[in-house]
């Protein structure tokens, strides 16, 4: 028995050994590994494949961020549209969804290529691979049918939506524009056949053109004076300036300024070098009354 005793010794220790090495092992690396995914389902170009890698862990034992591929292209026909983890004390979930390009004109079987998962934590843990994964494509035409003979499917026409319920805004709002134009118009002194005669804006057209003449100041008084006077129907003089606000009294707030321009009017055709500030004085005034001759009387 002597002779048996010192090789069973040694053979009970390295068993020992072995067995604390596996379970020192065990418990840094993660004890469980599986791969969840519809790989038995066929797949057409365009396709969304998803797949879930389930990695069971200890306490304090993560999945390394700096493992997990990036979104992107993986393969001439293949890529990772989006990776998500979701890991508790036990284990972790990582969802890769991929999408799939291959084209082809019979049915095959392509591999998406293995991933190499990298997990850290207290005592170190080694690296998890999830084995490539089979994946069954048919083509988008069927098999036999030659590229001549393939249908194209027609576009779908635009959806005509109904325009009923708008019809009512939409005239609200023509009518609202059409109505402020007008006002617009109206209020520049373009629409003569409803604001009737405008001499004072016709005045402002002549004083324009009257500011290059030798004399401008007089040109411009006698172009005023022919503005009242058309206004009135008659010819106003200083002394008629009472009887012509009570018949047009729009112009009643300009009261002291057509004084002024009687008196100006009276300087610049009676006295000697009188022109002045004429010019200025009789354009000023013609602008104010051409706005105000579009007021009702």
């Amino acid at each position: 028995m002597r002779k048996f005793a010192l090789p069973l010794a040694i053979i009970l220790s390295t068993a020992a050994a072995f067995a604390l090495l596996m379970n020192a092992n065990d418990a840094a690396a993660p004890a469980r590994f599986e791969s969840q995914d519809d790989h038995a389902a066929t797949h057409t170009m365009g396709d969304l494949i998803v797949r879930d890698v389930l990695v069971s862990t200890g306490p304090g034992v993560r999945i390394d961020p700096a493992s997990l591929p990036a979104p992107g292209a993986l393969s001439d026909w293949a890529e990772i549209r989006k990776v998500e983890t979701d890991s508790n004390e036990e284990q972790t979930r990582i969802r890769f969804t991929y999408q799939v390009f291959y084209g082809l004109r019979g049915p095959e079987t392509a591999e998406l290529p293995p991933l190499r998962l990298r997990f850290e934590g207290a005592g170190g843990a080694p690296d998890v691979e999830a084995p490539a994964l089979p994946v069954s494509f048919m083509p988008l035409i069927p098999p036999g049918i030659p590229d001549e003979k393939v249908a194209v499917r027609p576009l779908r026409p635009a959806e005509t939506l109904p325009i009923s319920p708008y019809g009512k805004w939409l005239a609200l709002s023509l009518i609202a524009a059409g109505a402020g134009l007008l006002y617009l118009l109206w209020m520049r002194g373009l629409l003569p056949m409803f604001a009737g005669p405008l001499p004072f804006r016709r005045a402002c057209r002549d004083l324009q053109r009257a500011a290059s003449q030798p004399s401008p100041g007089q040109a411009a008084c006698l172009i005023l004076h022919r503005a009242l006077n058309e206004t009135a129907g008659e010819a106003i003089f200083g002394n008629g300036l009472e009887s012509f606000l009570g018949r047009h009294p729009q112009f009643a707030g300009i009261r002291g300024e057509l004084d002024e321009f009687f008196a100006l009017s009276r300087r610049v055709f009676f006295a000697e070098d009188a022109d002045g500030d004429a010019y200025a004085h009789c354009l000023k005034l013609a602008r104010r009354a051409r706005l105000l001759e579009r007021r009702p009387s």
